[in-house]
């Protein structure tokens, strides 16, 4: 029994070799998921593309085309460059709130550390036992 076309081949009305490069990535019952990579890069496009690469880089190169064709399909004038767009703009939102963070964080170990060396009136020789009190202090 002859095995069933790839989606690829099926949109093409050609017969499914063995040596298909779109058989692994397009089955036979995901004519869907094709025909959008085909309608917005095209046929012959799509083969040059996944021709022009290694064969372990292949399923990569045609989930990019996949999402960048669902995403041109949903935004045709911005496709996934509007969604990269927002999550650099994020990105950047992020890392000012990290600075002005790290910013405060500096600061109140600054404080922090003024405060700690700031000198106690005590009496040296009881100084494990008793501290005055800075308004206690008569001067």
């Amino acid at each position: 029994m002859a095995p069933s076309a790839c989606a690829a081949c099926r949109s093409q009305r050609k017969k499914c070799s063995d040596e298909c490069l779109l058989a692994p990535h397009f089955p036979s019952d995901d004519l869907q998921k094709f025909g959008l990579v085909q309608k917005v890069y095209g046929f012959n496009n799509v083969l040059k593309m996944l021709k022009d690469v290694k064969a372990e880089q292949r399923a990569d190169v045609v989930k990019s085309l996949v999402y960048e064709a669902t995403a041109r399909m949903e935004d045709p004038v911005y496709g996934c460059t509007r969604e990269i767009h927002q999550l650099q703009k994020r990105i950047a939102e992020q890392e000012s709130k990290l600075a002005a963070t790290q910013a405060e964080l500096l600061d109140m170990r600054f404080e922090h550390d003024n405060f700690v060396s700031l000198p106690t009136i005590c009496d040296e020789v009881d100084q494990m036992l008793f501290c005055e009190p800075l308004w206690e202090v008569q001067i």
